[in-house]
């Protein structure tokens, strides 16, 4: 079956985070994680078929779909059992969930930086603390600075976020890289989140993505590990995430700690997660393709422009733009208000010198939205 992901879908009825971000209709919004394809009717019918039922009830976790997630992560080279999988109402839930579970009052997180807000929310909501570690711009690739997580361990610290494929940077860390990152979490007696929802958009075929929980039976016994469907196959508004915990005293522990703050999934969202995982690997390759042909444009484009540089991502469909260069005092706020091209303010990823940019979307949208940025900057006084 053929897909067409240049179609330009509206959406602003549909009332879409992502398209009534900003008031001025001019601005192309490129910011949040939020493709605008369409679902393919592999995902669509059932769902289609769901709703004619006409009951939506209260629904329990559905046992097979554990078992269809373990057979999927085979492939990557995860021998799961089911038994380790609780499903929660999206991954954010599970950052939550995770602080709750690893982290007793007093206690503290760390958190590379940049990283996805909500990941520094997470210890505040549950009344934890929090120390963050930035991490280094290698060559345009964003990497862990082993150094200062070490320096900055302390008794007080018992859990660490991690994100692989990491967001905003798009780096796929190697094995080598996240056995480092395992060793000093073992060394200090730290619990490890690794959010890992990204994981299976990988764009760069040099890079293979490593599950934090397969390294040696420290990360197994551990780590909390964040999977999903909705940034792969464009489902955030049916929002579902699955927590794979192999230890079975932390996964007791982390199934308690939900209480009060995981909300019923929606029967909707299992039906899409089978049917995405079951039949939506045809429309999962393609997308792939367009993706890694849009990440070219947008690499080509972006360093046409003096002051701007993009290598990435390995991972996923955001860019992490690098403007450092360009000597602007906000980045986003320039491509915003000038370029009329709505990114994700670098700032609010903890660095105001980058901007996020969101290339999931049809192609004439993007060479509009680089014509724009290209157009902007050649202006500047």
């Amino acid at each position: 079956m053929s897909y067409n992901f240049d179609e330009i879908i509206e959406r602003k009825q549909t009332h879409s985070t992502k398209w009534l971000k900003f008031d001025d209709p001019e601005i192309i919004p490129m910011w949040v994680a939020d493709m605008d394809f369409s679902c393919p009717p592999e995902i669509l019918n059932p769902l289609h078929e769901r709703i004619d039922h006409g009951v939506f009830g209260y629904t329990e976790r559905p046992s097979h779909l554990a078992k269809i997630l373990r057979d999927r992560l085979e492939v990557t080279g995860w021998d799961i059992d089911p038994e380790w999988v609780t499903w929660i109402p999206g991954a954010v839930v599970g950052l939550n969930v995770s602080a709750r579970t690893f982290l007793n009052p007093g206690d503290m997180a760390m958190t590379p930086s940049p990283i996805y807000r909500p990941f520094t929310f997470a210890p505040s909501n549950m009344e934890r603390g929090m120390v963050k570690t930035h991490m280094k711009d290698v060559g345009g690739r964003i990497e862990l600075d082993f150094d200062s997580i070490e320096a900055l361990m302390s008794s007080d610290i018992k859990m660490f976020y991690f994100c692989n494929p990491h967001n905003p940077g798009g780096t796929v860390f190697s094995h080598e890289e996240i056995e480092r990152l395992v060793d000093i979490c073992a060394k200090h007696d730290v619990g490890i989140c690794s959010d890992e929802i990204h994981c299976d958009l990988l764009l760069d075929e040099k890079v293979k993505h490593i599950h934090t929980a397969i390294i040696n039976d420290y990360a197994r016994d551990n780590s909390v590990t964040l999977l999903g469907p909705c940034k792969t196959f464009n489902l955030a508004g049916l929002p579902i995430a699955a927590a794979v915990v192999p230890n079975p005293e932390l996964r007791a522990h982390f199934r308690r700690c939900m209480r009060g703050i995981a909300a019923h999934i929606s029967s909707l969202s299992f039906v899409a997660t089978e049917a995405a995982y079951l039949n939506g690997g045809e429309w999962h390759k393609a997308l792939i393709e367009y993706l890694k042909k849009n990440k070219q444009i947008l690499i080509e484009g972006i360093n046409e422009v003096e002051g701007l540089s993009l290598t990435g991502p390995e991972a996923s469909y955001l860019a992490w733009i690098d403007c450092r260069e360009a000597k602007l005092l906000s980045p986003s706020e320039f491509m915003i208000q000038q370029a009329k091209v709505g990114v994700h303010d670098g700032e609010w990823f903890g660095n105001k010198d980058y901007v996020r940019l969101n290339f999931g979307c049809p192609r004439s949208v993007l060479e509009d939205s680089i014509a724009r940025i290209q157009k902007a900057f050649s202006q500047r006084n």
